[in-house]
């Protein structure tokens, strides 16, 4: 369905663009027709006016030749008229206008619309009017000036005026023709026409080819509307065939060829750029491959400190699901600790590589980190160096035990001859004593000597490397068997030491050095226990190992004493001496165990992991 609607999306964004393209070609092509249209409107108009009037003068040509026929016919008449001394001027006139009235009637009849009449030079009279009685044709009316006026061309004339106001101020069309009397001019004849009819016949006969180009410029215009249509679909359809890559499909490109030399090019470029995709999307799973192969962390941050990358190593370290595209220091706030913070913003502001060791928050391990910092963000690669941390200081603390070995293994000899000497002597006096007192006295200067033997044998035995006189035992029952001496230590305080022991397989145990371990950190836990509190002894068999659990409920080891552990002569206690739990870490060692601890403020717990060894 996404990938439909983001089809669609294209699609339409395709179309609107071409739409816009079309729809623009389209307005200014029927503005250019309309302009052309209006140009034609009134060239058109134009030719059809002049055509009118030139039809027009044509046929007031023909009735002025018809007139001019009848009044030579009549001429002699006329001069005997005008000649006549004895008639005023306007009777004259009347006379003429009587002579020429039966031969003008019928004319006049035949062509009613039609005005013409005869303007005698001589006399300076219209003499012949016709219609009568027309009031376009009283002396004082501008119709009347416009005739009035004698022809002395000798030709016949054309009187065009289509701006005079009168006559309905429609103008006048109009032709005069010459009357002679053998080769003098003594008046002409006059006929004319109002020029609305002309303007009405010009008009209408222009109104029809105007209806005719209307119908034909949106035939035009829709014809050009299909075809751009047309492109637009061909557009559309070639946009979608190169976003879909669809190059199978030769129809399109064979319906509008013109587009062949781009869709070749952009087939080219589009073949070369799925191929290079390709190559990409091959190296990107490559370069996961081998992200998600390394043991060690990686991820990368973009320049908002957000995450672009994580393998599964950091994922599982973080302890945090899709945390692509999310910002570090808001999801992660608290499991960053401030010598991270400090650094990797240090390689971001200097632009430099910068490496670290820092304890984790979260988890209390150690981490070797390095951060690379690039043009677009940075990138942190971090592995888990814990193990070689503890190794590093269980290194040192055997090179300090092994030390101390040798320095007692140096000097034992030496000092245990005269304790020895000492001893005896002292059993000798206090067998020979008769005073309780200076029994007394001897007993303590003889326990201390023990005492003092005893330390010499624990620090010959930091300075052993292997476990002596081991066999096959189930560490179950060695302790059963100083169980009950442990009960009496933890009644005697008030406390309790509970057992939880599993079923778990014979492995090689010297008995003494384990049940000397088991005393050493069972006797710390009930110290450090408060009152009606447990000291809890478990056994575990888990992944070929057994492993012995030893836990109080106390108060947790400080943190500065934590790194020292172990230490010989290193305790919180006023009266101990700093052994036991370096001769404890020491048996451990030589049994091939593993020696880890958990502390907190409910108390800490011992774990000694033994291999089973088939």
């Amino acid at each position: 369905m996404s990938s439909k609607k983001g089809k669609r999306q294209i699609r339409n964004k395709i179309s609107y663009n071409n739409g816009s393209i079309i729809q623009s070609a389209l307005v200014r092509i029927s503005i250019l027709i309309f302009c052309i249209f209006l140009v034609l409107y009134f060239y058109i108009a134009r030719i059809y006016w002049e055509k009118e009037v030139y039809d027009r003068e044509l046929e007031l040509l023909t009735i002025a030749s018809t007139v001019a026929v009848q009044i030579q016919g009549n001429l002699d008449d006329i001069i005997t008229f005008k000649e006549d001394s004895s008639l005023p001027e306007q009777e004259k006139r009347e006379a003429i206008q009587s002579l020429l009235r039966a031969s003008l009637e019928s004319i006049s009849q035949a062509n009613p619309n039609t005005y013409f009449g005869y303007h005698d030079n001589d006399l300076d009279l219209v003499c012949s009017l016709f219609p009568e009685n027309d009031v376009y044709l009283l002396p004082d009316t501008l119709f009347s000036e416009q005739f009035t006026n004698p022809n002395t061309s000798g030709q016949p004339e054309f009187l065009f005026d289509e701006e005079l106001t009168a006559w309905d101020g429609k103008g006048v069309i109009g032709v005069t023709i010459p009357i002679y009397d053998h080769d003098r001019i003594i008046g002409h004849i006059w006929t004319g026409v109002k020029a609305d009819k002309a303007i009405f016949n010009s008009y209408l006969d222009y109104a029809k080819v105007l209806v005719l180009g209307i119908i034909v410029w949106l035939l035009v215009l829709l014809i050009i509307k299909w075809y751009l249509e047309k492109i637009e679909l061909s557009l559309d359809n070639f946009s979608q065939m190169i976003v879909e890559s669809n190059f199978q499909d030769d129809q399109i490109i064979s319906g509008f060829p013109e587009l062949r030399p781009v869709f070749d090019r952009i087939k080219g470029h589009l073949n070369k750029l799925t191929e290079l995709n390709a190559q990409l999307e091959q190296s990107n799973e490559k370069m996961f491959t081998i992200m998600e192969g390394i043991k060690d962390g990686f991820y990368s941050l973009d320049k908002t400190w957000r995450f672009t990358f994580l393998n599964k190593v950091t994922k599982k370290n973080m302890k945090k699901e899709d945390l692509l595209g999310k910002n570090i220091w808001e999801e992660l706030e608290d499991n960053i600790d401030y010598l991270t913070y400090d650094k990797l913003q240090e390689a971001v502001r200097d632009k430099k590589p910068v490496h670290w060791e820092a304890i984790s928050a979260q988890d209390n391990k150690y981490y070797e980190y390095h951060a690379y910092p690039f043009t677009q963000g940075i990138s942190v690669f971090f592995r888990d160096i814990t193990e070689s941390k503890h190794q590093e200081m269980e290194l040192v603390r055997l090179e300090r035990l092994n030390l101390i070995g040798q320095l007692a293994a140096g000097i034992s000899h030496e000092v245990r001859n005269p304790l020895t000497t000492v001893r005896g002597f002292l059993q000798m006096l206090e067998s020979r004593s008769d005073s309780s007192q200076n029994k007394d006295y001897m007993e303590i200067m003889i326990s201390e000597i023990d005492r003092a033997n005893d330390i010499i044998s624990d620090f010959l035995s930091l300075a052993k490397v292997n476990a002596e006189r081991v066999k096959k035992e189930n560490i179950n029952d060695i302790i059963l068997r100083i169980f009950p001496m442990l009960q009496a230590d933890a009644f005697n305080s008030d406390k309790e030491v509970v057992l939880d022991l599993d079923a778990v397989p014979e492995i090689e145990l010297n008995e003494s050095e384990i049940r000397q371990l088991i005393l050493n950190l069972v006797r710390n836990g009930l110290e450090e226990t408060p009152v009606k509190g447990q000291v809890i002894i478990a056994t575990r068999n888990q992944e070929n190992q057994v492993i012995l659990t030893i836990e109080d409920q106390g108060k947790g080891i400080p943190q500065e004493i934590q790194d020292s552990m172990g230490t010989p002569f290193m305790t919180t206690k006023e009266t101990g001496t700093g052994l036991g739990l370096a001769i404890s870490i020491g048996i451990a060692g030589r049994h091939k165990a593993r020696f880890e601890f958990e502390t907190g403020e409910s108390g800490t717990t011992f774990y000694i992991k033994f291999p089973v060894i088939s």
